[in-house]
């Protein structure tokens, strides 16, 4: 049986809104960091939720606002 990772998408909403967002793609149990960056807007967000979703499989990738 295939074990899959959770995969954390943590996205800095304190700049809803606004431009210049941070992100960090981890792994929820060894916190190692995936992949980082920044969104011009919002939205891009979701956007990455969804492609990660069928990347890792949709019950694996959950989104975390700090």
């Amino acid at each position: 049986m295939e074990v899959f990772k959770v995969i954390l998408l943590k996205v800095d909403d304190r700049k809803f809104g606004k431009r210049d967002i941070k992100y960090s793609v981890v792994d929820k149990e060894t916190n190692e960091l995936i992949i980082s960056g920044i969104f011009e807007e919002f939205g891009q967000a979701s956007d990455k939720y969804y492609e990660l979703k069928d990347e890792y499989g949709s019950s694996n990738v959950k989104m975390v606002l700090k």
